[in-house]
């Protein structure tokens, strides 16, 4: 079900946002080679609950960790464990904020060596896709729109989009409809209408879109070749002439 959000329901969205700044200010500067991942995940559990709110995806069909941690070849969903950062790592943070029954839901993605073109340059390319999705958001245009300038900007660069997992609304709850995927056509597909609140996703592979669930935990989407992978997601509101951008 798709949910219009409310002047007031805005505003709480908004608060939640807030938070997640603060959450991404602190993973920017506490992500450095050497640092434990779970030291990580806990240090922002930490921050969120000071600021009178809940981790989203904390226990989220049973999640175990607090928030996403993906890293290279890990696409989405990368459990947090005692696994240490090394210099030529890419990593994902993907976080959920709940503050008083409303979400915020955004992910970002750090190249830890600066000198590491294959990171880097997928890593621009995601952002790309995420800045040329985003333009496409307005009232009446359709989520095939973005869809297709995610599968666009791919193709440009010579990657891959996952199939099965996208974008999605959100606010009210985690996940509400539409669900938003990296491949679609143009002028298809829900129309966008003002008052959306939308998570936009690209998720970029290198060489395949084939991916592995991990065995051990159950959650972590790896790419069956194991290369590096890529993931961005803004939360935006839709307004009366374009977008919001909630998360920048």
């Amino acid at each position: 079900m798709i949910f219009l959000k409310s002047t007031s329901e805005l505003e709480l969205i908004k608060k939640a946002v807030d938070i997640w700044k603060k959450a991404k200010k602190l993973l920017q500067e506490e992500t450095k080679v050497g640092v434990n991942i779970l030291t990580l995940d806990e240090m922002v559990a930490k921050l969120i609950e000071e600021n009178g709110a809940t981790c989203s995806f904390y226990k989220y069909n049973g999640f175990p960790g607090h928030i996403c941690i993906s890293i290279n070849e890990e696409l989405i969903h990368g459990v947090p464990t005692n696994r240490l950062l090394k210099k030529n790592d890419m990593v994902t943070f993907d976080i959920g904020v709940t503050y008083k029954n409303h979400i915020c839901d955004a992910a970002f993605t750090i190249v830890l060596d600066e000198k590491n073109s294959e990171a880097n340059n997928i890593n621009k390319a995601t952002l790309e896709a995420l800045e040329n999705a985003i333009y496409c958001i307005k009232p009446g245009n359709h989520i095939g729109d973005i869809s297709y300038a995610i599968e666009k900007t791919a193709s440009k660069h010579g990657y891959e989009v996952i199939k099965d997992f996208g974008g999605h609304g959100c606010g009210n709850y985690l996940h509400e409809d539409p669900i938003i995927y990296c491949f679609g056509k143009p002028h298809t597909g829900t129309k966008i209408v003002k008052g959306m609140v939308l998570c936009i996703e690209p998720m970029f592979l290198i060489g395949t879109d084939k991916y592995i669930i991990d065995k051990k935990n159950k959650w972590s989407v790896i790419s069956v070749n194991k290369k590096l992978t890529c993931h961005w997601e803004h939360m935006v509101y839709v307004t009366d002439d374009g977008c919001e951008i909630l998360t920048k």
